[in-house]
């Protein structure tokens, strides 16, 4: 036995065994415990490779708002989505305009031209409130009209960065289509699962598919769908947006 382990082909054996060992473990405890472990450490890291960004937004944003004194109170701003168990979350975004909707000079136009508004969803993956693969995050007034079992079993998980339509979306996808692969996706995520659905959308990147495979729900609100398709009545839809602004 000795013979064994210290020869070249017994340890190669016995990395190959813990390798798989620890595959199987990883894929056994995926939905427990290890999808949220790769959450944590995968953003970690992208914290640490994208700081020196993340401080470069600060230090022009900084400046600008000294050079611009009153254009804007914060660098950062609210919106609030609906997370894992229909509980409300709170993520933030930078601003690249004012509250009437202008450019915020060439530091604004910097941010909008790399798509940096929403670099601080890494910041969000790695406190829990969001994940990188899940499901479409909600506004309140979308998450209102979920109502049967079927729609609600998609907050039995994080909304995600990416979606798992993109195994199969296209541009005529619709909200009852994304509610069913939602509900798939709640009852039956793995870790490969998850491996493939993320390797398919970097592919689309590389591409330049860009996320047209969100259908109609890429294009409009549940609200407005379900407004449009005369399901609920204007008074309904306009109440339900004044959720949007509130965080309870």
């Amino acid at each position: 036995m000795d013979n064994f382990l210290n020869s070249w082909y017994g340890i190669a054996i016995m990395i190959t065994f813990d390798i798989i060992a620890l595959f199987v473990v990883i894929c056994i405890t995926y939905r427990w415990f290890f999808k949220r472990v790769f959450d944590v450490l995968v953003s970690a890291v992208c914290l640490a490779l994208v700081s020196p960004l993340f401080l470069a937004i600060h230090l022009r944003g900084k400046k600008f708002m000294k050079d611009n004194e009153g254009a804007i109170e914060c660098l950062t701003e609210s919106y609030y989505r609906v997370g894992k168990k229909e509980k409300v979350i709170a993520l933030k975004k930078y601003r690249s305009r004012d509250s009437e909707g202008r450019v915020l000079g060439m530091y604004g136009r910097w941010i909008e031209k790399w798509k940096l508004s929403y670099l601080p969803r890494i910041y969000e993956v790695f406190l829990g409130k969001i994940s990188f693969i899940g499901v479409k995050a909600l506004r309140r007034s979308e998450a209102e009209f979920v109502e049967t079992d079927v729609e609600k079993d998609r907050f039995l998980v994080r909304p995600g960065l990416i979606n798992p339509l993109v195994l199969k979306g296209d541009e005529e996808v619709t909200y009852e289509e994304m509610f069913l692969s939602d509900r798939k996706y709640a009852w039956n995520y793995s870790f490969f699962g998850d491996v493939k659905i993320f390797f398919v959308w970097l592919l689309k990147k590389i591409r330049g598919e860009d996320d047209y495979y969100m259908g109609e729900t890429r294009k409009e609100s549940y609200a407005e769908n379900l407004l449009k398709d005369e399901r609920i009545t204007k008074e309904d839809y306009d109440a339900a947006l004044e959720l949007d602004e509130k965080a309870d």
